[in-house]
């Protein structure tokens, strides 16, 4: 199976988080990073795409095809102010996703996995491994609460009404 992660430089703390639990699947699975990966997890993680233009981020991050998704964040005050974005983007591409539990990616209450500890996070992404149903069913859950909740056809009326006050 493909485990990934997508994101910018300022996540080193995020990629330090989740150490143990990358070397602990290196032998049973590929893992692919785009963007950021720091030197302690290059050696457990098999592909590491560069940094896309803005223009291309969208095709490039759809061509990792990813069996799980997994999205760690540090709890800190910055990040308890960033939004839930990473989870769309996963969500968007049918991904299911295993993350931290932190505020941004309760927002909503998407259908992911959530931990805290290590034990927790190779529990949650050994679950998906063994279980490819729950893989599907997380997966297609979360893609249908982004088309629900985020496509911005669902707000316009709104959006329209507000413009006219």
């Amino acid at each position: 199976l493909r485990i990934g992660w997508v994101g910018a430089q300022q996540h080193r703390g995020d990629q330090e988080l989740i150490r143990d639990v990358i070397e602990h699947f290196a032998d049973a699975v590929d893992w692919v990073f785009m963007g950021m990966c720091i030197d302690d997890l290059k050696p457990f993680v098999k592909e590491v795409h560069p940094f896309v233009s803005i223009a291309e981020y969208p095709a490039k991050m759809a061509e990792l095809g990813l069996d799980i998704a997994i999205a760690p964040l540090e709890d800190n005050a910055f990040n308890r102010c960033k939004s839930n974005l990473r989870l769309l983007e996963y969500g968007a591409l049918g991904w299911p996703v295993v993350c931290s539990d932190v505020y941004p990616y309760r927002t909503d209450d998407p259908p992911v996995l959530r931990c805290n500890t290590t034990s927790e996070w190779i529990e949650a992404i050994q679950q998906l491994i063994d279980n490819s149903t729950l893989r599907h069913e997380l997966a297609q859950r979360l893609h249908d609460w982004v088309k629900s909740r985020y496509r911005l056809k669902n707000w316009l009326p709104a959006w329209a009404e507000a413009l006219k006050r």
